[in-house]
Parts: structure tokens; C-alpha cells; sequence
């Protein structure tokens, strides 16, 4: 992940153009990241994290000390609503199925920040958050009893905003320089994001599965105090590539029991790329889902299960509670 921190090496080592144009392209990619990291289809957090090397097997890609030290500074709640709009009738008899889903987000990142090699010189910390408020529109299209085509648009409403105390001697010194502009400071963004997904179903006597690929693509305008007013275009893609089941076991005392599983592939663009530090990763993640006979209007099902993300900086496993998985 992109560190504010390092704008003040770029400060002291290159001209202000220079360190205007990194500090943009921070700003662009920690509201990229942002966009990723509210969309629970693309990336999964849970309420413990922990390093599945520790367990079953030696492998960097699939978790380390370090993306599970990285993984613990990161701090995100989401909240999704879903409202399903009236079915539309389209020739040849089709039902166009649509909703609109709105998205609270909030995302916050602490961190202690190291300047220089004297070790008595204290750390300064620093926090990131952001907040997130999004809508998108979706239609879904059946080609058949079994495909259907999925589009949606929708829009990212970002607040940002870092505050940084300094300790260390060498901040200190560019405090002047650096507060309002790189830290200490604040910015918007607007994002755009259409999508389209092909969507498969399967039902079975044992419950069902599915496979989706999904395209996402999302630009925007950015703007504020940060950077004197250059917070950039934030821009970027992620492909869905998926499968995921729904074995149904039992019912006990009208409460369904579903063993439940997905297994998906990200790939990443523009700006997603350098924060995530890779092209692709996956998640597989498998979890106990219960539906009670209560509430329906409101929730699907509940439950609680394991994520592992393998291949990105955010590597690692992650234990997940499990809201209206369909």
C-alpha cells in the first residue's frame, strides 16, 4: 500500500513538480484502493486475521508476517442494502429483474512511520480514512433457464482524509512544508463504475452453483486540499472471474443449514495494480450459513466461515461472518 510518508523523501530529493506528481498518483491510488476494498465481491476482511503458513503449508504467496502486520493496520466496515425494483416485461415473454443496492464504507489505515536509520529517533504515526458512500443500478437479462446477463452502473462518493503527528526531528523540520499539501489534510473524489456480467446457475437436488465473470471499470475527479488542489483521476479495473456452491445438508427447528463456497480470480489494472502489488490474486473461501424462519424481508441467511487471499499484499487468511450469501 502507498505510504504518505514518503512524500517527504520526494520533498527533499526532487524538485516540487516532482513531488506534486507522486503525491497525485498516491492520492489516486488510495481512493482506487478504496474502491476495491468496499466492493466485497472483489476482496473479503474478516474480524481475525492470521497466516496460513502457521498451519498448512510454506508458501510467500498465500500469506507472511508482513502482509499479516499490513493486514492488522487495515481497519474496514461495510454496510449494503439492496432494494429490489419491480420486474420489467421485454419481448419474447423475458422478466428484466432490477435493483439498486446503496453502500456505506469506512476504511482506516494506522500506521508508525520510520524516517531515516537512527534508531533514537522516535516514530511519528500516522492515520488514513476514508469514507465511502455508493449506489449502483443493476439489470439482470435471462438468456435461459440457466444464463443471464447482468448490467449495472454505478457511483463512488469518497471523503478522505490523514492526520499525522510528527516526532521525529527530520518531519519536524518540513512540518511547514508538508502539513495541508501532503499530511495533515484532505481530499475528495467522484467515481464512475459501469459493469456487465455473464452469470451462470445451476440448481440440483443437493442445492446449487454458480459461475460469473464480471467486469468492472470505474473513473472519476478528485479534488480538495491535499496536494493544493490536485488530487488527480482516480481510474481503474477488476475482472471477476468465479464459481461458487451451495450445498443445502438440513433443517433443524425450521433454521436451513448450507455448507457453502466460493473460489474466484481478480485481475487488476491502472491504478488497482501498485497498492495490491500485483496483476491478479485469489480468494477461496468456504463457511456455515444458517437461514432462520424469521425476517425474510430483511436477510437471506447468516453465518461465519474462513477467506484465504492469495497473491496480493493482502495475502492471508481471515475469519468472516457471512451475511445474505446467494
Amino acid at each position: 500500500m502507498k505510504q504518505y510518508a514518503l512524500i517527504t523523501l520526494v520533498l527533499l530529493g526532487s524538485g516540487h513538480v516532482c513531488a506534486s506528481d507522486t503525491l497525485q498518483k498516491v492520492l489516486e491510488q488510495n481512493f482506487a484502493t478504496a474502491v476495491l476494498l468496499s466492493d466485497s465481491d472483489a476482496i473479503t476482511f474478516g474480524f481475525q486475521d492470521f497466516d496460513p503458513n502457521r498451519f498448512i503449508t510454506d508458501n510467500d504467496n498465500i500469506g507472511s508476517e508482513e502482509a499479516l502486520e499490513l493486514r492488522k493496520t487495515i481497519s474496514i466496515y461495510t454496510i449494503p442494502y439492496t432494494y429490489e425494483l419491480p420486474d420489467l416485461s421485454v419481448s419474447n415473454n423475458n422478466i428484466l429483474k432490477q435493483n439498486i443496492t446503496f453502500i456505506g464504507s469506512y476504511l482506516s489505515t494506522k500506521r508508525d512511520v520510520a524516517i531515516g536509520d537512527d534508531p533514537l529517533e522516535p516514530q511519528d504515526s500516522s492515520k488514513d480514512e476514508t469514507f465511502t458512500f455508493a449506489t449502483k443500478y443493476w439489470v439482470s437479462y435471462p438468456l435461459n433457464e440457466n444464463w443471464s446477463i447482468n448490467t449495472g452502473l454505478g457511483a463512488n462518493l469518497m471523503y478522505f482524509r490523514n492526520d499525522y503527528t510528527y516526532r521525529n526531528s527530520f518531519t519536524l523540520f518540513l512540518r511547514e512544508a508538508l502539513d495541508g499539501n501532503a499530511v495533515n489534510t484532505d481530499a475528495w473524489a467522484l467515481t464512475i463504475k459501469p459493469s456487465v456480467e455473464l452469470h451462470y446457475a445451476q440448481h440440483k437436488e443437493w442445492g446449487h452453483w454458480e459461475a460469473f465473470t464480471e467486469m468492472k471499470y470505474f473513473n472519476g475527479v478528485g479534488w480538495g486540499e491535499a496536494n493544493d488542489g490536485n488530487v488527480g483521476n482516480p481510474e481503474g479495473w477488476y475482472w471477476i472471474n468465479g464459481v461458487k456452491g451451495f450445498y443445502d445438508i438440513t433443517h433443524w427447528g425450521g433454521y436451513g443449514q448450507t455448507l457453502y463456497s466460493s473460489l474466484r480470480r481478480i485481475d487488476l489494472g491502472a491504478d488497482l495494480q501498485q497498492p495490491l502489488g500485483t496483476t491478479n490474486y485469489y480468494e477461496w473461501s468456504l463457511g456455515w450459513l444458517v437461514s432462520p424462519p424469521f425476517w425474510k424481508d430483511y436477510f437471506d441467511n447468516v453465518g461465519i466461515g474462513i477467506n484465504l487471499n492469495y497473491g496480493s499484499t493482502l495475502k492471508g487468511g481471515t475469519i468472516v461472518l457471512l451475511f445474505n450469501e446467494k
